[in-house]
C-alpha cells in the first residue's frame, strides 16, 4: 500500500473514532510501529492530527466524520467540490463531470484522489493531489475496470466517493463504480438529483 493512501486511511480512522493507536494501526496495515509513527508525524506536520502518547487524535478544528457533513442538493460539481476537505481520501469516477470535479479539488492540501478513469487522472497536475490511478481492463468509456480494479478498490477506505454513472453498455465500468461507492463513508452521484 502506498504511504499516502495509508495516511489518508489513518486520518479517516482518527476522525471516525476520535483517535488512533500505534499498535492498532500497525496490525491493521501490517507495517512496523516506526512506520506508523512516521505516518502520524507526517499527518501532524500537515496540521491534520495531533500526536499523543501511543497514537494520535484529530485536531479540534478537524471536521466530523464525512457521513455527518451536509449534502448538496443536485450534487452539482461545485457543490460536490465543497464537500472535499484537507487530508481526505476521495474516489472520483466518470467522463464528463468527474474530470471537472478533480480539477476543482486538485489544490486541496493533503488530498488523496483515487480513480479508475484516465480523464480524471489527466485533469489534475502532476504531484498534486496524491493520485492513485487504479489499473484494470480499459473500457470503451476510458475507465479501468474489472476484477483487478475491483480487488484493488476493496483494499481502500475512502472518505467520499464521487461517481458519475457510466453510460449504458459499459457494465464493467458500472461494476467498478459500484465498488468505489461501497468503499466510502459518503457517496455522491454526480449529475443526479439524489445522494446515495
Amino acid at each position: 500500500m502506498l504511504a499516502e493512501v495509508r495516511r489518508a486511511e489513518i486520518l479517516a480512522a482518527a476522525r471516525r473514532g476520535g483517535g488512533v493507536g500505534l499498535r492498532e494501526l500497525s496490525g491493521r496495515f501490517r507495517v512496523s510501529i516506526p512506520t506508523i509513527r512516521r505516518d502520524l508525524s507526517a499527518l501532524a506536520e500537515r496540521g491534520l492530527l495531533r500526536r499523543v502518547h501511543g497514537g494520535a487524535v484529530p485536531l479540534a478544528a478537524a471536521l466530523p466524520p464525512a457521513a455527518t457533513l451536509p449534502a448538496p442538493a443536485g450534487a452539482g460539481v461545485r457543490a460536490a467540490a465543497a464537500l472535499v476537505e484537507p487530508g481526505m481520501a476521495i474516489g472520483v469516477s466518470g467522463r464528463r463531470l468527474a474530470p471537472r470535479l478533480a480539477a476543482l479539488v486538485a489544490g486541496v492540501p493533503g488530498l488523496t484522489l483515487v480513480t479508475p478513469t484516465l480523464a480524471v487522472a489527466r485533469a489534475v497536475p502532476a504531484g498534486r493531489p496524491t493520485l492513485l490511478l487504479i489499473g484494470g481492463v480499459r473500457t470503451p468509456t476510458g475507465s479501468h475496470a474489472g476484477p483487478v480494479a475491483e480487488r484493488t478498490l476493496r483494499g481502500l477506505h475512502l472518505d467520499i466517493a464521487f461517481v458519475e454513472p457510466a453510460p449504458p453498455g459499459d457494465a464493467l465500468a458500472a461494476a467498478t463504480d459500484r465498488t468505489i461507492l461501497t468503499r466510502a463513508a459518503r457517496r455522491v452521484l454526480l449529475g443526479l438529483p439524489e445522494l446515495v
